[in-house]
């Protein structure tokens, strides 16, 4: 009997060790270990999906676990967010948005959700430049030609975006401002019906991300005017930047990135992130992007990408207060 008490006492820690020694092997299970989700906020086709689509294609590889991609479109990518707020923080949802995340505070006093305490910056795919396009048909083929004609006959002009608070309608405000133009906002319900109206002469400009009118401009619908960045785009190497036509000081871009839940672990942001930030810089996921008109963003950490977010939210937001943005 003795010596069963001394077995039994003998063995309870020996069974404790090993419960624990279970349990954390459950805990450092390798992420991931069953599909990933990226829930994109815009329809099939458009630049941000286009990116998202590459990016899991080299994730699954990768990882050897499915990446999916899931459309949500709808009301400026806030459906999307909604889902990803409320979508469990392990790392498998996780959604691939664009520079309107951002504003979207700024334009919808009733989300769902708070666009900086609901998510976790994890990692920015692309940055791309914005572009001032024409009609391919209009007379003038430079800046300065084209703010001489705004000036002559303000009022007249008019410029076209994917809706109220994007980043289309913040640098045509922008402009305006930098440029002493009256040119009439006209809002769409997306990107494409813009651009048809663009192609058609129903209005007179826009000034999308370059990922997102190439293909027009390589068919020769639109024509590219200037480049909102500080050097000229490789694939439009032609056409200058606003700097050089005589506008200093005005840089716009589009990223597109990776935002998980809030309280998504701290080493699954930093997975994510670190073979996300490998895929970006190679040869082949950059090709692949310029061939969309779009560039590989320049590796951040999560945290380096937090501090571009909050930076960007201060700008946009003195833009959003000059011009009334929450009472349109």
């Amino acid at each position: 009997m003795n010596n069963q008490i001394r077995s039994v006492r003998f063995l309870a820690p020996v069974v404790a060790l090993c419960a624990a020694l279970s349990c954390g092997t459950s805990l450092a299970e390798p992420f991931p270990n069953h599909t990933v989700t990226f829930i994109v906020g815009y329809s099939p086709g458009g630049a941000i999906d286009q990116s998202a689509r590459l990016l899991a294609q080299a994730l699954s590889e990768r990882w050897r676990q499915a990446v999916i991609v899931d459309n949500r479109p709808g009301a400026n990518g806030t459906i999307a967010a909604t889902a990803v707020a409320n979508a469990k923080p392990d790392g498998y949802t996780i959604l691939v948005t664009a520079t309107s995340h951002n504003l979207n505070k700024f334009v919808n006093k009733n989300l769902r959700y708070d666009v900086e305490k609901s998510f976790s910056p994890v990692a920015m795919t692309v940055d791309v430049s914005n572009v001032l396009v024409v009609n391919a048909n209009a007379p003038y083929r430079t800046l300065d030609q084209f703010i001489a004609a705004a000036k002559t006959a303000p009022d007249k002009f008019s410029y076209a975006s994917q809706g109220i608070g994007g980043i289309p309608h913040l640098a045509g405000e922008m402009f305006k401002l930098k440029t002493d133009t009256r040119i009439m906002h006209v809002p769409y319900k997306g990107a494409a019906q813009g651009m048809t109206d663009l192609i058609g002469g129903v209005v007179d400009m826009s000034m999308p991300s370059t990922g997102s009118v190439m293909n027009f401009i390589q068919q020769g619908k639109l024509r590219a005017l200037a480049i909102a960045s500080n050097q000229r785009f490789k694939q439009l190497p032609d056409v200058p930047t606003f700097a050089e036509s005589g506008v200093p000081d005005f840089i716009v871009s589009t990223w597109h990135g990776l935002l998980a839940p809030a309280g998504t672990p701290p080493e699954i942001v930093f997975k994510i992130n670190a073979d996300v930030n490998e895929i970006i810089q190679t040869d082949a996921f950059k090709n692949a992007l310029l061939t969309q008109g779009s560039v590989a963003a320049e590796p951040l950490t999560a945290d380096q990408f937090s501090q571009r977010l909050a930076k960007e939210r201060k700008i946009y937001g003195e833009v959003a207060s000059a011009i009334h943005l929450g009472a349109q």
